[in-house]
Formats: structure tokens, sequence, C-alpha cells
């Protein structure tokens, strides 16, 4: 009997499994493992199709569990090089806010920064609380923040230059804390010149060492429309020529008499360039 001279290979061991190929994680770089990540779906993608259209009762099932465990790496990898990539072109705050380090409210009132961090942040708001502020000012900037609508809004449908009513409504108001405010929800110190008035209609303050009828209204923004109106007629109405020029403004109203005060135009001004209320007109 002749034997024959390739010997065969040795049986496998059926009990023991092959060993597979290990990977070290950590010295691959990113992208190395992104395009592994991406070519083991690429198969799994592959398998699937043939599962679908091959596939017969009885059959394998479809390896549900690891084409869910390939698609959460991808997803995991991708977000990493996303981060990644922010961090390379925006490392600083942008980054630290963006991750979670820093408050919103400090990265948005901090100095302005320029790139994708910036952009995702948004624009500085001009009457945000800085460090610095007194409780005066943090007073009148939320009163600003509560009510530049509303002075944009009139400027728009009336003419009226939304920094110049913020100005005077800071100053007629208190930022909204004086007496008349409160009870009368008038902040503009708009009086009451009717001799037959009903019951609500206005009320008696001391003002400027005499009395005085001032009017009362149902809500602030009720008081703001009765300035545009006042503003926009009569003896006001020729301050409409004047467009957005604050300084003009503030030199016609108190030539007009709005106020008693003989500093009354500088007091306007002073509010709008200390607050930057011009930026409403925009």
């Amino acid at each position: 009997m002749k034997t024959s001279r390739y010997t065969p290979a040795p049986a496998p061991n059926k009990g023991v499994r092959p060993e597979r190929p290990h990977f070290d994680l950590g010295e691959l770089s990113l992208f190395s493992l992104l395009e592994k990540l991406l070519a083991g779906l690429k198969r799994l993608l592959v398998a699937l199709h043939y599962q679908l259209i091959h596939f017969r009762p009885g059959g394998r099932r479809l390896p549900w569990f690891k084409i869910a465990i390939a698609l959460l790496l991808v997803w995991m990898a991708l977000k990493r090089d996303m981060q990644f990539q922010i961090n390379l072109k925006n490392p600083g705050i942008e980054s630290a806010a963006l991750n979670g380090y820093l408050p919103v409210s400090q990265s948005v009132s901090a100095t302005p920064v320029k790139g994708l961090g910036a952009e995702l942040l948004g624009p500085k708001d001009p009457f945000a609380d800085v460090a610095g502020d007194n409780d005066e000012d943090r007073r009148n900037k939320a009163y600003i923040r509560r009510f530049k609508d509303v002075a944009k809004t009139e400027m728009e449908k009336f003419g009226i230059p939304a920094s110049v009513k913020m100005a005077q409504a800071l100053i007629e108001s208190q930022a909204g804390t004086s007496t008349l405010a409160k009870k009368n929800n008038n902040h503009f110190g708009i009086k009451c010149f009717s001799k037959s008035c009903k019951k609500g209609h206005c009320t008696n303050f001391s003002d400027d060492h005499h009395k005085d009828f001032f009017r009362i209204y149902s809500s602030a923004w009720e008081s703001w429309r009765a300035h545009s109106y006042l503003l926009a007629k009569g003896k006001y109405q020729k301050l409409l020529n004047e467009g957005k020029d604050y300084k003009a403004w503030a030199q016609g109203l108190k030539e007009l008499g709005y106020a008693t005060d003989p500093s009354y135009d500088k007091k306007v001004i002073d509010y709008i360039e200390r607050y930057d209320l011009q930026v409403l007109d925009k």
C-alpha cells in the first residue's frame, strides 16, 4: 500500500476557538479607527442586503445586535471627530462653553470671540449685565431688556427713535420703580389736562412742588402707546423731521417744554450714550 507524500493537516481541536486578531485601539489614530468602522459597517450592510433578499423561514437570524453595536460605534466616532475639529479650530472659551465647562450666561456676556464657537453662542447682548455694574445699572438694563421690543415697535409705527423713548422712560419712571409707574402704569409722566375726568382716569400727585394730575393706564404698554401719540401729534410732531438724530430730539423736547428740568436734554443724551440705546434705532 502506497502512502501519499502529502501529509494531511492535523484536525482542528473542536474545543478550542481560533485566536482572533487583536487591535489596540489606543495605537490607532482617530481617522484609521473611523475607516475600519466604516469598512466593517459596509460588510454588515452587504450581509444585511443578502439576508433580506435570500432570507427564508427557518433560516439564520440577522445579526441585529452586531449591527446595532456597529452603528453605535460609528456614531460615537463621528461625534468625537466633530468635537475634535471644533477644538482644533476654536480653542479656549468657545470650546469650553460648548462642552459645558462654562455657564452660557458667562460665555455670552464675555468679550466677543471669533470663529465657529462665537456663531453658535450667538451675538452678545448689548444690554446684558457685566462685571462692574452697580445696582442702578442692573436695574436700568433689566428695564431696557423688558421694553426694548416695545420701543422698536413704536419706532416702526410712529417714527419716534426707540433710543429717545427708552431714555425718557428710564428718566420719568426711574426704570419702572417710581410711584407713578407702579400705581398708575404711567412710565412717561404724562399729565391729565381734562376738566371732566371719569373715575380711574387720572390721579393726583405732588410734582415740582405743586399739585398735578397724572393719567392712569391699565398697563405699561398702554402708557408707551400714549406717549407715542403724544409725540406724534400736536406741538411735538415737528420733531419727526429730525429722523433718528437723538440729540436733536432731546434738544427739541427740552425747548418744547416736555419737562421743567433745564438739563432735561442732557439727561436724555446721557442715558442714550451710557447704555448704547442708539443700537435700538438700527
